[in-house]
């Protein structure tokens, strides 16, 4: 089973399935990746996915914007659920998504 990352969208206990559709979790995603990819790491902008939901279909987050942008909106949601302005979140990924 998947190796639980820092995440402030899913348990520790839920990493074994995907988030998107419930089936095995083979990748940890980063919800901002490229110069943000440190950033997710860090602070916990983490999800567990399958291939095919990572970047194995024409459905996957890494080819389907909207998707990307869902969890994008989800991460910032959290983020500023967890206490943190809109200010802090565009400060640290350089936009806002809500």
């Amino acid at each position: 089973s998947m190796k639980p990352h820092k995440s402030i969208l899913v348990q520790p206990e839920d990493w074994d399935e995907c988030c998107l559709c419930g089936n095995r979790a083979e990748a940890c995603h980063h919800v901002f990746g490229g110069p943000n990819r440190q950033i997710s790491e860090r602070e916990g902008f983490t999800v567990p996915l399958c291939n095919r939901c990572h970047n194995m279909s024409p459905k996957a987050v890494h080819f389907n914007h909207n998707l990307d942008r869902f969890l994008k909106r989800w991460a910032q949601l959290k983020y500023e659920k967890l206490g943190h302005s809109r200010e802090e979140f565009i400060k640290l990924i350089g936009r806002n998504f809500l």
